[in-house]
């Protein structure tokens, strides 16, 4: 349930209003213009939006995400990730009451499900280990590694459960997340990536948008069901 209530009529005019709002804060930051923090106008646009739109944990992930392209135009790592921590935190809160509402609904899983959920649980340990392995033990030692541990716990969980969900906007949206960070860790600790500052931040913007998009009601036409059982 949204923080404030709107009707339904105003469902999609919101959605699409906030959307261009999102759109053209999103490209002025990759216009070259010296504005302040303008990094998180974006996500701030839809963090507004969403307090009429989308469940309160969305909201609460939003407005931390928003803190954390704050903190990180600021140069602050430590409560850039901290910030994003809290919002994966609370996609994981989203995620896990909207799938165990799923599996009350269903009764007892298919073999195909039990396969399925196995299939991504494997996915995610292994994207784990790997960033654990090539990222998280080059960062540098003391409280920035261990936060660097933490932050990828958080966010193979959120992918994983995004994955449950079986909605393809939900997939999306995390996976494109997931890579956003890997490409930032990636270039902070183990070796700089040519054109990192693209890669980071189109699928981050987008992927932010795509769950924001996918928690309202607003639907634009059927959505394809991942692996359809």
């Amino acid at each position: 349930m949204s923080i404030f209530r709107i009707s339904e009529r105003g469902v999609r005019s919101g959605a699409i209003a906030s959307t261009v709002a999102f759109v053209c804060l999103a490209v002025l930051y990759f216009i070259p213009a010296d504005i302040p923090h303008k990094i998180a106008f974006p996500l701030t646009a839809l963090t507004v939006a969403s307090l009429w739109l989308c469940p309160w944990q969305i909201s609460l992930a939003l407005a931390a995400s928003a803190a954390g392209d704050l903190a990180g135009s600021s140069g602050n790592l430590i409560v850039q990730m901290g910030m994003f921590a809290v919002a994966h935190a609370m996609f994981i809160w989203y995620f896990t009451k909207r799938y165990l509402e799923k599996v009350r609904k269903a009764g007892k899983p298919s073999e195909k499900t039990i396969g399925y959920t196995f299939l991504i649980i494997c996915m995610c340990l292994v994207t784990a280990a790997f960033s654990y392995a090539k990222i998280v033990s080059n960062a540098p030692e003391g409280i920035l590694r261990t936060g660097c541990g933490i932050y990828v716990t958080l966010i193979c969980i959120m992918l994983c459960l995004a994955f449950l969900q079986r909605s393809s906007l939900y997939a999306l949206g995390a996976l494109l997340f997931v890579f956003s960070d890997f490409i930032l860790g990636w270039n902070l600790f183990t070796a700089p990536i040519e054109n990192a500052g693209w890669l980071i931040m189109v699928p981050y913007y987008l992927g932010q948008w795509l769950i924001y998009i996918r928690s309202t009601s607003f639907r634009v036409g059927p959505e394809m069901r991942l692996m359809r059982f």
